[in-house]
């Protein structure tokens, strides 16, 4: 059976976005998500999630404002200058510092990480990647979402990627023993391109605002994409029931 993690990012960040995801949560097409925790409707997700009688999910670092980051796709810092940053170990440090506050936030909802990932993907940053390799081991975090193929963003320039750093990148996570999907790929009209598993779909789904968002709910809802699940011999699971799975828990 080829397994599937359908992850759906930026809980908490709308009240249309959190109803989208807990609707694909009770149809059983979205199997994992990831809280913003200081997003603005980050505690109303909480109070959802108790409802659902779900405790276990992923933490969506946001490292945004440290890496001057805004909507729609402005960068304060040229790549040059954020490389270099990502160099200094006071700005890793400062990076370090508001992950940990997160997860620690994250910790006081008496809820369970499944799951550590960042808005943006600013993991795909060798620095910051390891940063949370060693937060994961430090909180017991069973799993860390991972791409072979690198990290692509429509709206910033390229996060830089080779085999060398995914090899570098697997290397942590098989060292401390943390759990990771053979493929990671993102938006869920392009399940077609998963080849390897288990996999994780990442997933934007929304009820209202942004009109992707909107998209994504749609095609999640679908009878195409329930089709396309059935036909590849898919099953939805989560990364709890993965990683505990792999590490014998």
């Amino acid at each position: 059976m080829n397994e599937l993690v359908v992850n759906a990012d930026d809980l908490g960040l709308s009240r249309e976005i959190n109803k989208g995801i807990f609707l694909g949560l009770g149809r059983g097409v979205v199997s994992d998500a990831s809280l913003l925790v200081d997003a603005p409707f980050a505690e109303e997700a909480v109070s959802g999630l108790g409802k659902a009688g779900m405790s276990s999910l992923g933490i969506h670092v946001n490292l945004d404002p440290l890496f001057g980051w805004d909507l729609p796709g402005v960068e304060r810092y040229s790549r040059p200058e954020l490389m270099s940053k990502l160099e200094e170990g006071a700005f890793l440090a400062r990076c370090a510092g508001a992950a940990r506050a997160q997860i620690e936030k994250f910790f006081s909802w008496g809820l369970t990480p499944s799951h550590l990932d960042t808005h943006h993907h600013v993991h795909g940053f060798l620095p910051i990647f390891s940063l949370l390799v060693d937060l994961a081991r430090e909180y017991g975090i069973p799993a860390l979402r991972f791409s072979p193929a690198g990290y692509s963003l429509t709206s910033r320039k390229p996060v830089p990627h080779d085999e060398q750093t995914s090899a570098r990148m697997k290397g942590l996570l098989d060292r401390e023993g943390i759990f990771c999907c053979e493929e990671m790929v993102e938006g869920v009209d392009k399940l077609f391109r998963i080849g390897s598993f288990p996999a994780e779909l990442v997933a934007h789904p929304s009820l209202g605002g942004d009109a992707w968002r909107g998209r994504e709910m749609e095609t999640l809802l679908s009878e195409e994409f329930l089709r396309e699940i059935t036909e590849k011999g898919i099953r939805i699971a989560s990364f709890s029931e993965l990683a505990g799975r792999a590490q014998g828990t």
